[in-house]
C-alpha cells in the first residue's frame, strides 16, 4: 500500500499533475484507466516501463551544459490556434538551445524545465505565427495560477488542445478564452465550465520555425 500511495506521489509529481486520471492520460492511457490502477492499488506493468523509459529521458535531460538549456519537445503534439487539434502521441525529444539565444535575444527567464509544441493556425497572430514553435511554462498549470492576459495551452474535454488568451474579470466568475486576431470571436463562460479543461501551462515566448531551427543541436 505504501509503495502505490509513493509511487502515485512520484508520477504525479514527475508529470506536474493533480491526479492520477491525468497520469494515465501523460502515459497515453484512458483516464478511466485510473480506476482500475486505484482499485488494485498497483499501477500496471506496462505504465510502469513506459513511465520508467520517460524518467531515464528526464534524467538525460536534467544534465545541461552551462551554456545551453534543455527543453521538452513534442514534435508530434500540436495546439490550434483556431479550432482545435486532437492529440495524442506525447513522446518528447531533448533539444538543446543556446541560452544567450533564450535568455537574451527571446526574452525567456532562466529556468530548469520547458515544454516546446507547435502552433497551426492563425486565429493568436500577430503574437503567435500560424506555425511558429512556442515554449510553455508548465508550472502555471491551473487557472489560479494563470495570470489574466496570459496565452496558454489546455486541452478541453474532446481532447482538443488550444491555444488561447485568458482574460480574468476580478469581480465576478466570468473567463473570456480570447484571439488575438480580430478576425476570430472571443468566448466567455463561467469559471465553473473549465473544470473539465487540462491547463498545460502559460506561452511565455513564440519564435518563428527556421530562426529556432537554427538555433538548436538534438541530443
Amino acid at each position: 500500500m505504501d509503495d502505490y500511495k509513493d509511487l502515485v506521489k512520484e508520477m504525479k509529481l514527475f508529470f506536474n499533475v493533480k491526479s492520477l486520471e491525468d497520469v494515465a492520460e501523460r502515459l497515453g492511457r484512458e483516464r478511466s484507466t485510473a480506476i482500475g490502477w486505484r482499485q488494485r492499488k498497483k499501477i500496471s506493468s506496462s505504465a510502469l516501463v513506459e513511465f520508467n523509459a520517460l524518467k531515464n529521458k528526464q534524467n538525460n535531460y536534467n544534465i545541461k551544459s552551462t551554456d545551453t538549456i534543455s527543453i521538452r519537445y513534442f514534435p508530434d503534439i500540436y495546439a490550434s490556434a483556431g479550432f482545435g487539434n486532437a492529440n495524442e502521441n506525447e513522446n518528447f525529444q531533448i533539444i538543446n538551445v543556446d541560452k544567450t539565444f533564450l535568455t537574451e535575444v527571446l526574452g525567456v527567464p532562466y529556468k530548469t524545465q520547458y515544454d516546446m509544441i507547435k502552433i497551426y493556425g492563425e486565429s493568436m497572430e500577430p503574437f503567435i505565427q500560424n506555425g511558429s514553435f512556442i515554449i510553455i511554462d508548465t508550472t502555471r498549470n491551473s487557472l489560479d495560477k494563470i495570470r489574466n492576459g496570459d496565452v496558454v495551452i489546455f486541452r478541453n474535454s474532446n481532447n482538443e488542445l488550444f491555444c488561447k488568451r485568458i482574460l480574468k474579470n476580478a469581480f465576478d466568475d466570468d473567463i473570456v478564452i480570447s484571439s488575438d486576431n480580430f478576425n476570430f470571436g472571443d468566448k466567455k463562460v463561467k469559471k465553473s465550465a473549465l473544470k473539465d479543461h487540462v491547463f498545460i501551462g502559460a506561452v511565455i515566448c513564440s519564435c518563428n520555425a527556421k530562426i529556432f531551427l537554427n538555433q538548436i543541436e538534438r541530443v
